[in-house]
């Protein structure tokens, strides 16, 4: 079990759903957050809502906007990322949406998802305990982390030892 974050309840929801959108997309490591955003397809107007781990929407950015990994190229992502309170994103290359599982994500999957977990159990143990972890499949992981992240908290998966999803803190730097 890895210790969690939540939505304080001082802050509104937009606001923690930024600041989380925010931890995921400046992290590098191969502990990786999830967020939310919304994305359109340039290329057929398919607006979808999906969750998906940051570092995949930073890579996703370096791709639609043609920018190098270098220190100008990551710079110009970071702000361009930064000034995206709504999380909204347009993107036509279809190797950017690729990138962010656009084309595979079901986001009706999130409704089901909602229906077989208890996620007021999940959120009462969040914040009575400061921690929860739960092993999933990947696929049900990800709209897991939909859920939990739409109601303020912030979730991860280690990319070495997957399977397990888990809750973190944003304003701690040990992960």
């Amino acid at each position: 079990m890895f210790p969690l974050i939540s939505f304080e309840g001082n802050r509104d929801l937009d606001s923690e759903k930024y600041l989380n959108f925010l931890a995921a997309v400046q992290r590098t490591s191969t502990i990786n957050y999830f967020t939310v955003i919304t994305v359109k397809d340039l290329n057929s107007g398919v607006i979808k809502e999906i969750c998906t781990k940051g570092n995949f929407v930073r890579g996703a950015v370096h791709i639609e906007l043609q920018e190098k990994y270098d220190v100008i190229g990551r710079k110009k992502v970071l702000d361009f990322l930064k000034s995206k309170q709504d999380r909204y994103f347009e993107f036509k290359d279809k190797k950017a949406l690729r990138n962010i599982s656009f084309f595979d994500y079901n986001p009706k999957e999130v409704s089901k998802i909602q229906d077989k977990y208890d996620f007021e159990k999940a959120v009462e143990i969040i914040k009575r305990d400061e921690q929860f972890s739960y092993e999933l499949s990947d696929k049900e992981m990800k709209y897991f982390a939909h859920v939990l992240f739409n109601l303020g908290y912030m979730t991860a998966e280690s990319d070495c030892f997957g399977g397990s999803l888990f809750f973190v803190d944003r304003t701690k730097h040990e992960y």
